[in-house]
């Protein structure tokens, strides 16, 4: 019937699943990030532009299948971009 799918290295590889993950851990980085000594901001810097590039791809995805963004992730991108100094439209 099906051909087997554990050998089929797409399944199980949902791009937005991908994306999503990398939100998160991402988000998990900042985190660690915010708690580093002072006089290292370097790293709050790096943390901070990893999410925002996964922010930016997870939510390109989703307007790309005309899917719905969450507040939380419209918030947290408008939030990213505004810290980094990276003003868009309107429509963020």
């Amino acid at each position: 019937m099906h051909a087997n799918t554990a050998a089929d290295p797409s399944f199980g590889c949902d791009p937005l699943s991908a994306l999503f993950q990398e939100v998160a851990s991402a988000r998990a980085e900042m985190t660690v990030a915010r708690r580093a000594p002072l006089g290292t901001s370097s790293v709050v810097d790096v943390a901070r532009a990893r999410l925002l590039v996964a922010l930016e791809a997870f939510t390109a995805e989703l307007d790309a299948r005309n899917l719905p963004v969450p507040y939380g992730i419209r918030d947290d991108l408008r939030i990213q971009r505004r810290t980094l100094g990276k003003f868009s439209g309107s429509n963020s």
